[in-house]
């Protein structure tokens, strides 16, 4: 059996696969090219990942596209990256709908101009059709922090004395999302970014030296094959482990 039929044979137990598409500029950097070009390659990876969802059959799908703390980047950078959104957003609308994919949009993005907000609210209308079966999350304007402060500043409105881990799950952002079965982060660096950090506590983690323009599908291969060869306890000790 190939290693692609191997994959999608056992993508179901995979539910949620969460991305930090790190090495952007440097990929630019190192390629002598700006970084303008390298985020605009980021993209077109990106694009390409986003295709897969559902030859390998993964419920949901989150890639870390702009953080809470890049609004203080400078203002072309910002201006370009919210080009690059804008963009994917009006070319792949259609080929969403297309292939059962839903789009949610998380983050703080009330910063974005009218007219972006917009686009996202008519995007993630029209992708929320009967017979969706995936789910694409784009993080933008997000911070795992304050998406924890947004939830506790609901949670204080409403009055309620007791607080649960259920309570916080339904005033997160997404209170459906499932919890993150896969992180990976390209780009070399071995951190979490303050990227999903309710939702990754149990998470597989795999950090790859690759910048993530030059991520493509043999990577993502490899990375769902490391997976599936984990044995996943979360936290519990299973019965033959006892038996040893």
């Amino acid at each position: 059996m190939s290693n692609t039929v191997q994959s999608k044979a056992k993508s179901s137990t995979l539910k949620h696969l969460a991305i930090i598409m790190d090495g952007n500029a440097r990929w630019a950097s190192s390629n002598g090219l700006k970084a303008s070009d390298g985020y605009l390659k980021g993209a077109q990876t990106a694009s390409n990942l986003i295709r897969c969802i559902k030859k390998y059959d993964i419920p949901y799908l989150t890639l870390y596209t702009f953080s809470h703390e890049n609004w203080r980047r400078s203002e072309d950078e910002v201006r370009g990256l919210i080009d690059l959104f804008v963009d994917y957003l009006k070319q792949n609308k259609q080929e969403l709908i297309d292939n059962q994919v839903q789009l949610k949009v998380l983050g703080r993005i009330a910063h974005l101009p009218p007219e972006v907000l917009n686009l996202i609210h008519q995007t993630t209308q029209e992708t929320q059709l009967p017979d969706a079966r995936y789910t694409l999350v784009i993080a933008f304007g997000y911070g795992g922090k304050q998406e924890i402060v947004d939830a506790c500043q609901k949670i204080i409105q409403s009055h309620v004395k007791q607080v649960s881990e259920e309570l916080i799950q339904a005033h997160l952002y997404d209170p459906h999302m499932p919890a993150v079965d896969l992180l990976i982060r390209t780009g070399g660096m071995l951190r979490i970014s303050n990227f999903l950090l309710w939702q990754i506590a149990y998470a597989e983690m795999i950090f790859l030296d690759k910048f993530w323009p030059e991520f493509n599908e043999d990577d993502l291969q490899f990375c769902l094959n490391d997976y599936h060869a984990r044995k996943r306890t979360l936290g519990i000790r299973m019965q033959d482990d006892l038996d040893k």
